[in-house]
């Protein structure tokens, strides 16, 4: 899924949003508020469509949905909304004895133009998260979601179109031909969730442009159990956060560290657990309505 024609699009657009950047970064926090409200009304309006697509993309149950993608973007607005004026409001600072006979103050303002390359574990949370901070201070934004999601990035495309102009806001799908391309333009912040890997191609192409990044990367997520722990509780928990997405969660347990005198009990209530979410045997985990693919 190349999508040749987004990779001349892209540029047209970045320096559409480029021109229009002042004019929104000049937006007050009532304004602002209002951008966001909209977004939370168009993901509630597309739930039911956001549920079907990533059932197809990987067969993720409408619940998981509706807990880890749904819920986690919904009470991000919230927060943001909640706090937004007070974000914005500057900040009074001591002034220097050097610059006596003045007043110093911190102002917060908009970075520009953004990218946001997003994954595909949660297509949904990881778009529109960082959108959503984007949005709160200002900026105007690109959006690259995975290839890997398609019909989640096909819905989150008509959904974010439902409400802004590519001016402004403007989703390009594609695959690695068209990301790269995106890093090739000088963006005024980039932030990328995916692995270290391609974190260093995203950090490497944001330094030819002087582009600030933020990157969350995947790493490897210790669980550490040790001779006080309740085993039944332990295990609920590890087993719920790895079947969970199909274990595919940046913080999913990577491995345990067990205290000898509990492994065995640990083991069987493991398997205990992870019967009781799934079924009695791996075919029964295979034809599980409930179990990511």
């Amino acid at each position: 899924m190349v999508f040749i024609e987004n990779i001349v699009d892209v540029k047209i657009i970045f320096q559409q949003q480029k021109k229009n950047a002042s004019l929104v970064g000049r937006t007050d926090a009532s304004k602002r508020i209002e951008k966001l409200q909209s977004l939370h009304a168009a993901l509630l309006a597309h739930q039911t469509e956001l549920e079907e697509a990533m059932y197809k993309d990987f067969r993720k149950h409408p619940t998981e949905v509706v807990l880890t993608e749904i819920f986690a973007v919904s009470t991000e607005i919230k927060h943001v909304i909640k706090h937004l004026k007070s974000w914005m409001r500057p900040q009074k600072v001591p002034t220097p004895l050097t610059l006596i006979g003045t007043s110093s103050e911190i102002r917060y303002e908009p970075k520009g133009v953004v990218l946001v390359i997003s994954p595909w574990n949660f297509p949904i949370n990881l778009t529109l998260c960082p959108l959503v901070s984007a949005i709160a201070a200002g900026n105007c934004a690109i959006v690259k979601p995975s290839e890997i999601t398609p019909h989640t990035s096909s819905v989150l495309k008509k959904l974010i179109e439902s409400i802004f102009s590519t001016h402004e806001i403007a989703v390009v799908e594609g695959d690695h031909h068209v990301a790269t391309s995106l890093l090739e333009l000088p963006f005024h912040h980039i932030f990328f969730t995916g692995s270290p890997s391609l974190g260093k191609i995203v950090m490497t192409a944001a330094a030819k442009n002087l582009t600030s990044v933020t990157l969350e990367l995947g790493g490897k997520s210790p669980v550490i159990v040790d001779e006080t722990a309740d085993i039944d509780e332990a295990a609920g928990k590890i087993a719920y956060a790895k079947c969970m997405n199909a274990g595919q969660i940046c913080i999913a347990p990577d491995y345990l560290f067990v205290h000898q005198s509990q492994h065995s009990a640990l083991l069987a209530a493991l398997q205990k657990k992870i019967k009781s979410y799934l079924g009695e045997s791996p075919e029964a985990v295979q034809n599980s309505p409930d179990y990511a693919r």
